[in-house]
């Protein structure tokens, strides 16, 4: 079997889940793992937050050490402590409607952070936090007749934590060992659900989808702005050529129109490839 692992349920929605997890991110500048959340309290171990970020599991330095004894070929990494803010949080009513304290500003859940002062010495007090990586192997797909997210079984391995590559959000994926180990350890901190596995019969599909989607990444991870730039200049240009071709009087300028629009499509579109949109139907194949 294959599961889930969860955050433990917080009430208050997106309010709860900041003050249980806070925020998360890679810094691909200074490739360097970051938090930024609440203290002084801090779970033993928790997911990141449900976003475009590849998701890590957070862990203490007593966790990781426990965890590292009992299994093998993990990647953990230290987290820079970006931002570490006091609220006393874990002493309020959980059972109540509202938190006992709201953000300011907006009200955003990311205002309980963002707008509050760096605490060093809570930083200190916390200790080291670690992001357990988890590798990413096999496929999900959205299976429509049973409005339910599947595992391809046949694409996976026997790995015991690990991401799979999937067009909605980013699950962390355990096997029964970790499961038992963890909810034996942790089940105030996490929880899990059980994962459907299948083996659809566009399986190849899926595959493929998902190949065009890394070239794409791959692609754009390395765009300069200069490029971005000049790919945006390229399609702007080209839609406002379409826009204005219905004002031409001849035959002969809409066609030479046309080729202009063409050609500046198929420049855009070897720098990073074109998603095809409505305004390009009939000028771009």
């Amino acid at each position: 079997m294959i599961y889930i692992l969860k955050n433990k349920k917080m009430p208050w929605g997106s309010y709860g889940e900041m003050l249980w997890q806070g925020i998360y991110y890679f810094n691909k500048k200074k490739k360097q793992h970051c938090i930024s959340r609440t203290a002084p309290f801090c779970p033993k171990i928790y997911r990141s937050q449900y976003d475009s970020q590849m998701p890590v599991v957070i862990v203490k330095e007593d966790v990781k050490n426990l965890i590292e004894n009992h299994f093998t070929d993990l990647n953990f990494t230290e987290i820079y402590k970006e931002k570490i803010v006091k609220i006393d949080w874990q002493d309020w009513d959980l059972s109540a409607d509202e938190p006992a304290i709201y953000p300011s500003g907006d009200m955003d859940a990311e205002e309980y952070i963002v707008h509050r002062k760096h605490s060093e010495s809570l930083s200190e007090e916390m200790g080291k936090l670690y992001a357990l990586i988890p590798d990413k192997e096999g496929y999900a797909y959205y299976d429509e007749k049973d409005n339910k997210e599947k595992l391809v079984k046949s694409t996976l391995s026997e790995k015991d934590i690990f991401v799979a590559n999937s067009l909605k959000n980013q699950e962390i994926y355990v096997s029964e060992k970790m499961k038992s180990f963890l909810e034996s350890n942790f089940q105030n901190e996490i929880y899990f659900e059980s994962v459907i596995l299948a083996d659809p019969e566009n399986i190849q599909e899926i595959k493929e989808t998902f190949l065009r989607l890394d070239l794409l990444k791959e692609k754009s991870d390395k765009m300069t702005t200069k490029d971005w730039q000049n790919w945006h200049s390229l399609t702007r240009y080209a839609e406002q050529l379409i826009e204005g071709i219905d004002k031409l009087k001849t035959d002969h300028a809409k066609n030479k129109r046309r080729t202009k629009i063409e050609s500046l499509l198929n420049q855009a579109n070897e720098i990073y490839p074109l998603n095809y949109e409505d305004w390009m139907h009939g000028f771009w194949k």
